[in-house]
C-alpha cells in the first residue's frame, strides 16, 4: 500500500518529449511566417493590402487578361478564396473585370490605374523587405533556404 500512495501524491511529469517549440519544423516556419508578416505590415502596411492581395495584384498584372480560374491556380488557392481576392482587389479599385468576347461566363482581370501605383511602390520597397527578412544570412545562406524552402512544397 505505500506505493499506491506514493503514486498518488506524485507530481506529473512533463511531457518534454513533446516540446514541440525545439524540434518542430512545422513550429519553425510558422515563426517564420510572422517575423515576416510583421516586418511586412511595417515596411509595407501603408500599401493597406494583404501579402495574398499583393500577391494575386503582382500575377495579374505579370499575366495581362488573366481569368479567375488561372489565377486560382497559379496562386495554388480555391475557387471561393479567389473570388474573395478579386472582389477585394475590384473594390479597392486596384483591378477589373472585362468580359471576355464570345463566353459570357469568363471575366478577364485587368489592373487600374491605382493598381499599377500600387505596384509600384511595392517594386521600390521590395527590395528593402527582402533584405531586411534576410539580414541575418549571407547570400548563400539565403539561396539554400529558398531551395529548400521549394523543395517542401507539393
Amino acid at each position: 500500500m505505500p506505493n499506491a500512495k506514493k503514486a498518488a501524491t506524485a507530481k506529473p511529469r512533463p511531457l518534454d518529449a513533446i516540446d514541440l517549440r525545439e524540434n518542430s519544423l512545422g513550429y519553425r516556419l510558422r515563426r517564420a511566417q510572422m517575423h515576416a508578416y510583421a516586418l511586412f505590415f511595417e515596411m509595407l502596411g501603408e500599401l493597406d493590402l494583404s501579402p495574398a492581395r499583393l500577391t494575386a495584384l503582382s500575377v495579374i498584372a505579370s499575366e495581362p487578361d488573366i481569368n479567375q480560374a488561372t489565377l486560382a491556380q497559379r496562386l495554388n488557392v480555391a475557387g471561393p478564396s479567389v473570388m474573395k481576392l478579386i472582389d477585394a482587389l475590384e473594390g479597392s479599385g486596384f483591378i477589373r473585370r472585362l468580359a471576355v468576347a464570345n463566353d459570357r461566363r469568363r471575366y478577364s482581370l485587368v489592373l487600374t490605374a491605382s493598381g499599377r501605383a500600387v505596384l509600384q511602390t511595392l517594386r521600390e520597397r521590395h527590395a528593402a523587405y527582402e533584405e531586411r527578412l534576410a539580414s541575418a544570412l549571407s547570400a548563400a545562406e539565403r539561396e539554400q533556404l529558398m531551395s529548400l524552402l521549394q523543395r517542401l512544397l507539393p
